[in-house]
């Protein structure tokens, strides 16, 4: 009998999880979130490292891009398969137009596209698999409308994670907005200190100002002539 039936952790693993683990490993250096600290004290990541943590890609993101690509590649094969054998020929009026040879050219290019972002996702280069999903995004509403967008949403989620680790060090929500808040009443504490150049002070807002005496100069009105009186 093997000695390690009761040990769970030498079970083999299985293809899946060990594609999913080469992917998606701990070469990457994580990024603060809030399930690494359960009392949601969440490290915020120093000027100086935030540059590598943008240009990779952390396991939660390593697993939505994997699994995003990996759904584009079934969907850009299966899907000029079927209008290739349905479609051949499409007819308009008296025209023809024929419909397989360009869903060829659009999977060619979808499956081109995959395996850029499975290289890419392989490196860990966040901008080159936001990139590749912005364009399978577009390259997808040709076929399937509205749907193709679900790609660029991912890829716009990538970008939107790298801002936030470049602005507030961490892509966790609860912290950004602690940041924010800490900034907001710092700016109002700096700006309430400083008093006001235009206030009046209490002991002169109740009394009047006594007239000044104006510099300007008036001269004197000259002295009215008397007229003699004449006598009959």
């Amino acid at each position: 009998m093997s000695s390690t039936a009761g040990n769970g952790s030498s079970r083999p693993q299985t293809w899946s999880a060990r594609l999913l683990g080469a992917f998606s490993g701990s070469r990457s250096p994580r990024t603060p979130d809030e399930k690494d600290d359960p009392g949601n004290q969440v490290a915020i990541l120093p000027p100086g490292a935030r540059k590598a943590a943008m240009s990779t890609l952390d396991p939660m993101e390593s697993k939505w891009a994997l699994g995003a690509l990996v759904l584009a590649t079934i969907a850009g094969i299966a899907i000029p398969a079927y209008i290739t054998a349905t479609n051949k020929v499409t007819k308009r009026g008296k025209d023809t137009i024929a419909v397989a040879p360009d869903a060829k050219l659009l999977g060619g290019v979808i499956l081109l596209l995959c395996v850029l972002g499975f290289l890419a996702l392989w490196k860990r280069k966040r901008t080159l698999v936001a990139f590749c999903l912005f364009l399978l995004g577009f390259a997808f509403t040709l076929f399937i409308g509205l749907v193709g967008f679900a790609f660029i949403l991912i890829g716009g989620w990538l970008m939107l994670r790298a801002w936030r680790l470049n602005k507030y060090g961490t892509t966790n929500a609860r912290a950004i907005a602690r940041q924010t808040a800490e900034r907001r009443s710092g700016r109002d504490r700096s700006g309430t200190a400083k008093p006001k150049a235009s206030a009046k002070t209490p002991s002169t807002a109740g009394t009047r100002r006594p007239p000044t005496a104006s510099k300007r100069y008036t001269p004197k009105a000259p002295a009215r002539k008397k007229i003699p009186k004449t006598t009959e």
